[in-house]
């Protein structure tokens, strides 16, 4: 059954919105948009006006894309003091085999008077389940059995760290139907079955923050957060250039490249800058400065994972919208070693490194719904009919087919 999700990420950088079509485990992006963030600042909200207009307009071009009105989101969360412990839970099975509700009951059970009132329950992801004393298994939907035992990471937060972001979505008329780490939502974008046998790591690189999730068989398990990202690039840019920062970020998205040993030495750019003086930039010397600032923050990053961890890492995984940067890869071998690698977002409608954490979000939710055997939808099932069935459009289906093919041009 189609099912229709909206994954919601408020970066320090950048507003992002992926809405996603799921059926059966295979998920399409149906629309994605990023807009500038005004009024967030290293996870803080400084002006609350601000960010509900760039959130309300991240979701006006949303839904012109879609042609629907999005009244719910899965949020996603900074995880900067997450809390997480592994705890366990045991309840009856009502009947004769195991069902979602009984999936449900267990969960509940796991996560009771783990936390105190000054934390809130962002997930509890299962380790394993075991049916009265048979051998434990990932999904026991279907199991025959009287008992039912989780064993569980339940993650929490302070409610003063993430309740500022979950208020202002709701103060806009948007329910937020679930809530998970950006981090988490990251691992579902790049999961893979030979990924969930594994101890891993994953990097985001913010716009004002880095964050750094450590993974045991696709479960973060410990998280940390380094307060510099890509907006430090831009800085330096500007400040060796004496640039302005919007004319230093597009010189890094559109002519340096990340690592200086691939830069072209006869490759040069003449602009003014703020001083009104005409500068020339050579193509390996701007390079230089970002190699030198990325090869800091991934340092910084990899000594956060030592410290989080000792056991042996199988993978490092590097994402956020900078790591588009060309040359990026090369940087994060060479500083991250040969099992760091850099993710490339493939999905037709979202291809771009920026939206992993919101796409993600869409697909744990999916899979969450899936074990609990339950059917949520964000949209009408009129809306999602008239969507998804041609023959039920009307008149306005050809500017609307032209608004995506558009859409998936863009991305």
């Amino acid at each position: 059954m189609n099912h229709i999700y909206t994954g919601l990420d408020i970066g320090n950088g950048e507003i992002k919105i992926v809405v996603v079509n799921a059926n059966n485990s295979n998920y399409h992006v149906l629309a994605s948009t990023s807009v500038k963030t005004l009024g967030l600042k290293k996870n803080t909200i400084y002006d609350e006006k601000k960010l509900k207009n760039s959130l309300l307009r991240a979701l006006k071009i949303t839904e012109e894309k879609i042609g629907m009105k999005i009244r719910e989101v899965i949020l996603t969360l900074p995880a900067n003091r997450a809390n997480m412990t592994i705890e366990s839970g045991l309840v009856n099975i009502r009947g004769e085999k195991v069902t979602g509700k009984d999936i449900e009951n267990v969960i509940h059970d796991t996560v009771e008077d783990t936390y105190d009132n000054t934390r809130e329950l962002v997930s509890c992801l299962p380790i394993s389940f075991t049916v009265d004393d048979e051998a434990s298994v990932i999904n026991p939907l279907g199991e025959v059995g009287e008992k039912l035992f989780l064993k569980a990471v339940v993650a929490t937060s302070p409610k003063e760290e993430i309740y500022p972001f979950i208020n202002i979505v709701r103060s806009i008329g948007i329910n937020i139907t679930d809530i998970i780490y950006n981090t988490q939502g990251d691992y579902y974008t790049i999961a893979t079955k030979e990924l969930d046998r594994k101890m891993g790591a994953i990097i985001n690189i913010g716009a004002d923050i880095t964050s750094v999730g450590v993974f045991n068989k696709g479960i973060m398990i410990k998280n940390s957060y380094i307060p510099v990202g890509s907006s430090s690039v831009d800085k330096d840019i500007a400040f060796v250039y004496k640039l302005d920062l919007k004319e230093a970020k597009s010189l890094k998205e559109t002519f340096a490249l990340t690592s200086a040993r691939y830069a072209d030495n006869n490759d040069n750019i003449t602009i003014i800058n703020k001083e009104n003086k005409k500068i020339t930039i050579n193509q390996t010397q701007i390079s230089e400065v970002i190699e030198s600032r990325i090869k800091e923050i991934l340092k910084l990053a990899k000594n956060e994972i030592n410290r989080l961890t000792k056991r042996e890492i199988s993978y490092i995984i590097v994402v956020g919208g900078i790591s588009e940067l060309a040359g990026f890869n090369y940087v994060v071998e060479e500083t991250l070693g040969i099992k760091a690698s850099c993710f490339n977002m493939k999905e037709l409608g979202a291809r771009h490194n920026k939206y992993t954490s919101a796409f993600g979000s869409c697909k744990y939710f999916d899979k969450k719904c899936m074990l609990k055997e339950k059917s949520i939808d964000m949209f009408s099932l009129d809306e999602i009919e008239s969507f998804i069935s041609p023959k039920k459009k009307n008149m306005n289906n050809d500017a609307m087919t032209n608004r995506f093919f558009g859409h998936f041009f863009e991305n």
